[in-house]
């Protein structure tokens, strides 16, 4: 029982605001971006293409916070 309590206090005190983190995260809201951005223009009608064109540029723009620790990630996984 004492096994499980260390292995939680472990998880939820670990550090993940590290560089790796914030790479990690961010590239993969980039790549999932690009790929939104890829396959929307498989849509025929302007509407869906703008539509899917904005979710990927929300998605590029979030992963670009992400990784350089700007709004709204900045100060979010801070201890005080």
């Amino acid at each position: 029982m004492t096994n499980i309590h260390t292995v939680n206090s472990m998880i939820s005190n670990r550090n993940r605001d590290c560089l790796e983190c914030r790479l990690l995260s961010g590239s993969g809201l980039v790549a999932a971006g690009l790929y939104v951005c890829h396959h929307s223009k498989q849509y025929q009608k302007q509407i869906g293409k703008a539509a899917m064109c904005s979710v990927a540029s929300v998605l590029v723009l979030l992963g670009t916070a992400r990784i350089f620790d700007l709004p709204p990630f900045q100060d979010k996984f801070k201890r005080s």
